[in-house]
């Protein structure tokens, strides 16, 4: 999806995603705010600071009030290619943080700005050629030490192909699987952490979620994330 597109659906975004994954049960706050609790726990499991933090591709800005309210301590930055995404993020919660456009290739941060970047549901619309590319420059802006964690939609898992499939945001997605981020992380010169797949319960099963963790190696849940470390 090119820049025009994600401007063209920006104001509808909202809706467009709720009437997505209407079939969980759940609301896109539900589903923004469990990656960032996962943020948080792996930001406390492998004991990294998190003074100044990322959010990379951020649309419309759904993250940011779970950023703010897992990191209150900490400086927050967003961007994205969209300006129309980041008007509507800015008009909901520009007293949270910094927004700024980018052109996807390059940000404007000097290097090693950054503690934890974190990006979701991004790289499946950027083509693959310019993967390699973007983690190169994320890895620039991290200090060392520091983590990216990606959040992707798991391609084997079929009611999550089904929904990408039916989203009209989607329409150029391609998704990725997990080796292909691990792979990227290592050719990047970053280490990789940790690899968790996440999402396995709608809402009429919500009582089996507590076994979740248990699950995190099974390749079924709807989305799954990695973590790398410039080392």
């Amino acid at each position: 999806m090119d820049v025009a597109e994600f401007d063209k659906f920006a104001d509808e975004y909202h809706n467009l995603h709720q009437e997505n994954i209407r079939i969980t049960g759940e609301k896109p706050e539900y589903f923004a705010e469990y990656k960032i609790r996962d943020l948080r726990r792996v930001v406390n499991s492998f004991g990294v600071n998190s003074e100044n933090i990322l959010d990379f591709g951020m649309g419309i800005g759904n993250s940011t009030p779970f950023l703010s309210e897992y990191f209150p301590d900490s400086n927050l930055h967003g961007v994205d290619v969209s300006e129309k995404s980041l008007a509507i993020a800015s008009e909901r919660y520009e007293c949270l943080g910094d927004f700024l456009v980018f052109d996807g290739k390059t940000t404007t941060f000097s290097d090693e700005t950054f503690d934890v970047v974190f990006s979701a549901g991004v790289f499946h619309h950027v083509p693959f050629s310019e993967h390699f590319d973007l983690v190169c420059e994320v890895s620039r802006t991290l200090k060392n030490g520091g983590i990216f964690m990606i959040y992707e939609h798991n391609p084997f898992n079929p009611l999550t192909c089904h929904a990408v499939n039916t989203c009209p945001f989607d329409e150029n997605a391609v998704l990725l699987k997990p080796i292909r981020l691990r792979q990227l992380f290592q050719e990047a010169g970053m280490e990789f952490l940790l690899q968790e797949y996440r999402v396995f319960f709608p809402s009429f099963l919500a009582l089996l979620r507590p076994i979740e963790k248990n699950l995190a190696w099974l390749p079924f849940g709807g989305q799954y994330f990695v973590v790398g470390k410039k080392t």
